[in-house]
């Protein structure tokens, strides 16, 4: 250690060139790096976003084609009952609704009295279905085509179990009494993942007769997903509301039999790392952009809901490593990493020339000084420089030989080495205590330094303090010091005093009400009001002077000290006035209205704390509506936690209808409504993790 400590300026002035070169070149091959990956990367982002934009568009059209079908079938069969059965009018023309359109493998009809016209594309054969339940039983008739429409057999079946009306899409439809879609599920006749779509059909009396549908495959989507292009090695696929597959460049892949059914797959399921990674994060942060790490390298993400007017809760994903758009860029960033270090090592060899020049008269001049420090006063070197602060320092060296050589005459050489050599220092230190701490600090007043003349600004402000520092005196405080627009004030010190927490809270709402009152004479005067906001915190503290003999300032000092002022700043996030911590709520529950905030972890803490908002002293005026407000929220915050979203949004709501404009109320609607969407992990506590200070 003694090593490191005791070096030569010489090595100084060699590690500083060396190091502002260094850092020279990483900066700027840092700057250039991470400048071109943000303009590469939002052009990624903005491909993606135009891809997610093209499928959702094409989902739209996929889909809709199926919807205008059917709703035009409505017009052929409204009114009085057509004629079903094979070799129909209406037969030929839902088999070339089914030719027509490759999305819907069955398109079919089926009315009140059971019976039930069909049309579907299996392959390369296209086959027609009636069953006809007029006679009292049910008897099917199959129809067989091959691709040029020419009959090749017909089947018969009787008592044949299938009844339309008890079909999931028919019971939607009569339910609802309108187009009724299905979520997305896997047909049984064909396997493929589908939806349907169903249109009621009125009768002649306007009460609905029958219900024309179609089954729609989404394969199209899959083979469209395969199309885009997101990169060397990117990846596209759709999901429902439940987070299962809708579409995947792999359809074959997004399905699964079990115990003979056949079901979607989760994107988990598929085991593939980057996908499980990706909608992981996404289901975490809701991120519609983002970026993370999987299978060792990072990749780029975009999930973009499908809109609303779409009808189906769907999300379109596209993921792709970074490296498809980052590779070229990394290889040009090798190359200049390579040029910098050559650079680097020649400007070192010329920083090492460069300050032997320098080091050396100053090296001199050090042995000159330790010549005075042992007063020593005879000249050892003749210095020469070109550098004019060396030239000045060795000017005032040999200035003060000349003072300390006319000085030596009075006093006794060895009796200034003794003093010169004694180096004492006065003690200063302080005492561990519990003490209240007060931070305040005014809303906005950059903003208002900005837009004041300085000399209006000091006039203010100073009344603002006299209002502040007035408070906290007659509240027996202790004012520590103004630090800008802040105020830090502290109780419990230096004289003992128990009810510190009660006082310190009696101040906080002293002072609020005494700035409301000096905002609105300000405000008749035609000046900008100050809004202050506060942040309580009782905890143990070092207590005393602190500072040189010279000059000391009775303060505190500790982590208690760095909570306080933490707590008025987040005041900003609630939109609240005041903010007291669970410490100081232990003196102040029983004399105060106050209701629970928040469980935080500000920036740099692991350890979590419980805060408060302070509202008013209990038999104070407007006690009774802090108290009206304060008790149902305490009681939607306990729900909260007991993750009962549906009950503590019911209170807040009709607290926001109470108070519109309260900002923490909002902000647990919020987070009860995301919660009721996704349900947080199992070791949520609800403590809020504060990023910034």
């Amino acid at each position: 250690m003694k090593i490191i400590r005791e070096r030569t300026f010489h090595v100084d002035i060699v590690a500083v060139i060396t190091c502002l070169l260094f850092l020279t070149v990483f900066l700027l091959s840092t700057f250039v790096y991470f400048r071109s990956r943000n303009t590469f990367l939002e052009l990624a982002r903005g491909r993606f976003a135009e891809q997610a934009h093209a499928v959702i568009e094409q989902a739209g059209k996929y889909l809709n084609a199926a919807q205008i079908s059917a709703e035009v079938s409505i017009e052929l069969l409204k009114g009085d009952e057509i004629e079903l059965g094979l070799d129909t009018t209406f037969e030929r023309y839902i088999r070339g609704v089914v030719l027509e359109h490759e999305q819907i493998d069955l398109f079919y009809y089926g009315n009140e009295a059971g019976n039930f016209l069909q049309a579907a594309q299996l392959g390369d054969e296209i086959y027609t279905k009636f069953i006809n339940r007029d006679s009292g039983s049910a008897v099917t008739e199959f129809h067989y085509f091959n691709a040029d429409l020419e009959l090749k057999r017909n089947e018969t079946l009787v008592d044949d179990p299938y009844d339309p009306r008890v079909r999931p899409w028919y019971e939607g439809v009569k339910e609802s009494g309108n187009t009724y879609w299905t979520e997305p599920y896997i047909f049984h006749e064909t396997g493929k993942p589908g939806i349907t779509v169903a249109c009621p059909v009125p009768g002649a009396d306007g009460v609905m007769k029958g219900v024309v549908a179609a089954d729609i495959t989404l394969s199209g989507l899959s083979e469209f997903l395969r199309s885009i292009d997101s990169g060397a090695n990117g990846l596209a696929f759709i999901l429902d509301a439940s987070g299962n597959l809708v579409a995947y460049p792999q359809p074959e892949k997004m399905v699964q039999v079990e115990e003979g059914t056949v079901r979607n797959l989760r994107p988990q399921e598929l085991k593939i790392e980057r996908i499980t990674q990706g909608v992981r994060k996404y289901e975490d942060t809701h991120l519609e952009m983002f970026t993370y790490e999987a299978d060792g390298e990072r990749h780029i993400a975009c999930f973009s809901p499908f809109p609303k007017s779409f009808g189906k809760q769907w999300t379109m994903a596209i993921l792709a490593p970074e490296d498809d758009f980052l590779g070229p860029l990394k290889k040009t960033l090798m190359v200049t990493v390579l040029g910098s270090g050559v650079l680097l090592l020649l400007s070192v060899v010329a920083g090492v020339l460069l300050a032997r020049q320098i080091s050396r008269p100053i090296e001199q001049l050090t042995e000159e000084v330790l010549g005075v420090k042992d007063f020593n006063l005879e000249t050892k070197h003749r210095i020469e420089s070109h550098v004019t602060e060396i030239g000045t320092m060795n000017a005032a060296i040999q200035a003060m030989k000349t003072s300390l050589k006319a000085f030596k005459v009075y006093v006794p050489a060895s009796l200034v080495r003794r003093l010169i050599a004694s180096g004492e220092e006065t003690t200063v230190g302080g005492k561990d205590r519990e003490l209240t701490i007060f931070f305040s600090d005014i809303a906005d007043f950059t903003t208002h330094s900005e837009s004041m003349a300085p000399k209006d600004l000091m006039l203010q402000l100073s009344e603002y303090f006299e209002q502040v520092s007035r408070v906290i005196d007659e509240h027996k405080g202790t004012l520590d010091k103004f630090i800008g627009d802040s105020v830090m004030a502290f109780w419990g010190a230096p004289i003992l005093n128990d009810d510190h927490g009660v006082m310190a809270c009696r101040a906080a709402l002293a002072c609020r009400d005494a700035i409301v009152e000096l905002n609105r004479e300000w405000q008749q005067q035609g000046k900008v009001p100050f809004h202050t906001r506060i942040g309580l915190h009782t905890g143990h503290v070092t207590v005393g002077n602190i500072g040189s003999n010279q000059r000391m300032n009775y303060s505190v000092i500790g982590d208690s000290v760095n909570l306080a002022s933490r707590l008025e700043s987040v005041n900003k996030i609630y939109g609240t006035h005041i903010i007291v911590s669970q410490g100081t709520y232990r003196y102040a529950q029983k004399k105060f209205i106050c209701r629970i905030l928040d469980q935080i972890a500000v920036k740099g803490k692991s350890e979590s704390v419980t805060i408060y908002e302070l509202m008013n002293e209990t038999g104070s005026p407007g006690a009774e509506d802090s108290e009206a407000l304060a008790k149902p929220f305490n009681e939607a915050y306990r729900l909260y936690l007991d993750r009962e979203w549906d009950q503590a949004l019911a209170i807040l709501r009709g607290i926001l209808e109470i108070h519109p404009h309260d900002k923490v109320t909002s902000i647990y609607i919020s987070r009860c409504e995301r919660y009721q969407v996704s349900e947080p992990d199992e070791d949520w506590t609800g403590i809020s993790r504060l990023s910034a200070k």
